[in-house]
Parts: structure tokens; C-alpha cells; sequence
């Protein structure tokens, strides 16, 4: 039988176990080198693909949430998918599974491997990890935006936000703002457009 999709911002889902949960973003977090961002990706195709609990749309809209508000986005993104999965208690888990791994592993390093950073073979490690990690960003920009960019106003949105990031350095939420203000704008633009355009003319009246 297979999984029912259920729409993130919808009524709990059962089937969304507490310790599926953990175990889910406990994994994602544990074999994810760079956070953030490089975790995106790994988390769109647990989540989407294969336990098909949210569907793309609200994985980007929980997505830029997550990126408005202060903290880490994928700490952020695990407690809201969480939360609209199996209320607070998932939220928990979610955010618990998220933040363990990393735990875990920066005390490791802390007590065992810093003695050893400054090794070659250490170093040409780190280095190679690098490429790998943009790589994974790429990879989730271009699977999330697949659907943005097959309309020309988010296209043309699009660009406008990647120049004014890279040009300007502008903080990326007043960039969120902005196109959440253009969100608003432009479907209530092209609405009255499209009623305009179907104003029937007005019949001469019969004498």
C-alpha cells in the first residue's frame, strides 16, 4: 500500500511515528558533512520521495519559514515539519534527532581528533569535502527550483534576488520579505488583469 502524501500545514498525521521521526532527521544529521544547507537535499528525498509526507510546494514554503527566523534553518525546518506532522511532541523529535548527531560529534572531536587537524592527510580530506558540499546545495537549489523557474515572473524574481545577494550583500531576509511582498502583489495583479481582459462589451440595447 503506498504512503499518502500529507500536505505540511494539514491535520496531524498518525503515520508519522515519534521514533520514525527521530531516526529520519538522526541520520540525515549524522551523514551530513557542511549543516544547513548541504542537509537539504537528503531531507527533501526522505521527506518527499520516500515517505512522501509533504509534497515540494510545502517543502519550500516550510523552507523559507525556516530561513526567516533566527537559528540554524535545518534546527528550524525539523521543528516546524515536526510540529505540522504530530504537534509539539514531533516537534521535539524531529528537533531532537536534528541537533544529537552534531552534539555527539563536535565532543569527539573536542576530546580525540583536534591533535590530529593539522595532519596532511587530514587537511587534504577537509579539502575534498568542500567541492562535495557545494555540489549538495547545488543539487537542492536546482530540484527546488525546477517549478519556480517554468514561470517567468518567479524566474524574473529569481534573478533579481541572486544579483541583489551576490551583488549588495543584502541580509536574506529583507530578500524573503521582498518576495513575499512580490507574492502578494503580482497574483492580485494578474487577477485583475485576467478579469479586465473578460469584461464582456456591453450589448446596444433593443429599440
Amino acid at each position: 500500500m503506498k504512503k499518502q502524501l500529507i500536505l505540511s500545514g494539514s491535520q496531524e498525521n498518525p503515520a508519522a511515528k515519534f521514533p520514525e521521526m527521530f531516526l529520519l532527521f538522526f541520520k540525515i544529521g549524522a551523514f551530513t558533512i557542511g549543516g544547513g544547507y548541504a542537509m537539504i537535499p537528503l531531507i527533501q528525498k526522505e521527506l518527499i520521495e520516500k515517505k512522501r509526507w509533504v509534497d515540494e510546494r510545502h517543502f519550500l514554503d516550510n523552507l523559507a519559514v525556516a530561513q526567516s527566523i533566527p537559528g540554524p534553518i535545518v534546527v528550524n525546518f525539523s521543528l516546524l515539519t515536526g510540529y505540522r506532522l504530530r504537534g509539539l511532541p514531533g516537534g521535539l523529535f524531529s528537533l531532537l534527532g536534528t541537533v544529537l548527531p552534531s552534539f555527539l560529534i563536535i565532543l569527539l572531536l573536542a576530546i580525540f581528533l583536534w591533535q590530529y587537524q593539522d595532519r596532511p592527510m587530514v587537511q587534504a580530506a577537509f579539502q575534498g569535502i568542500r567541492p562535495a558540499v557545494v555540489a549538495l546545495i547545488a543539487s537542492a537549489a536546482y530540484r527546488l527550483g525546477r517549478n519556480v523557474f517554468r514561470q517567468r515572473r518567479l524566474l524574473l524574481l529569481f534573478i533579481i534576488f541572486i544579483a541583489v545577494l551576490i551583488g549588495f550583500s543584502v541580509h536574506p531576509i529583507a530578500v524573503i520579505t521582498a518576495g513575499a511582498a512580490a507574492g502578494l502583489f503580482l497574483p492580485l495583479k494578474a487577477k485583475t488583469r485576467t478579469a479586465e481582459e473578460h469584461v464582456e462589451p456591453e450589448r446596444p440595447e433593443k429599440e
